[in-house]
């Protein structure tokens, strides 16, 4: 036994005799170590030292209570911090098992699944074609409004007239670009719903993995 450790023994031993007086059966015996390391034993604990953390000792040496010392402003934050990373963790996890699933309810094959995919892409393809011909339309009423405007003086009616087909072409290359942006998705999210159906089916990986 190292001399440090013999000396924390003697000082325990020191101060359960004094806890089991007559005057001291009611004081509880604290063991707190400073910031320096070093290791103290009393009926009270110095206010100074009250952040540092104790453990409440019996008569009979045992540890009754543990209260950890006070974290700082930076480890509060890493707590935190930590903390809303595993709740983050095991929500995502939570979905992922929700979304398992889901697969597994709504889907009883590959083919199933390939079969569901093609229906949504063919449905995604026919309004993407019906958005490209309202450009087209839009593009071609709009060149031949300008022309006309061109021809002959300002005229307040066909300049509205203009204004109105300008928005309704923006609106229109807008839906275009989400739907073909959808289409994408949609294509991305299949191929790997397929592929991780494969997997929760042969049972390479657990709901939630």
């Amino acid at each position: 036994m190292s001399a440090e450790k013999t000396i924390n023994v003697l000082m325990l031993a020191v101060f359960l005799m004094a806890a089991s007086s007559v005057h001291a059966q009611d004081k509880p015996l604290y063991r707190w170590v400073d910031d320096k390391g070093q290791v103290h034993y009393g009926d009270k604990v110095p206010p100074q030292e009250s952040k540092q953390g104790r453990e409440t000792i019996s008569r009979n040496g045992m540890v009754t209570k543990v209260v950890p010392r006070e974290l700082s402003g930076v480890e509060l934050e890493q707590a935190k911090a930590r903390l809303a990373a595993e709740k983050a963790a095991e929500e995502a996890r939570q979905q992922r098992i929700a979304y398992d699933r889901y697969l597994l309810v709504s889907f009883a094959s590959v083919a199933d699944m390939q079969s569901t995919r093609e229906e949504r892409l063919t449905a995604l393809d026919a309004r993407i074609g019906l958005t490209q011909k309202s450009v087209l339309d839009n593009e071609k009423t709009l060149a031949e409004l300008r022309e006309r405007a061109s021809n002959k003086p300002p005229d307040t009616a066909l300049n509205k007239q203009i204004q109105s087909f300008e928005g309704s072409l923006i609106d229109n290359l807008q839906t275009l670009r989400k739907l073909r942006e959808e289409r994408t998705a949609t294509e991305i999210r299949y191929t790997t719903d397929i592929e991780r159906f494969k997997k929760l089916r042969a049972g390479s990986i657990k709901r939630g993995d």
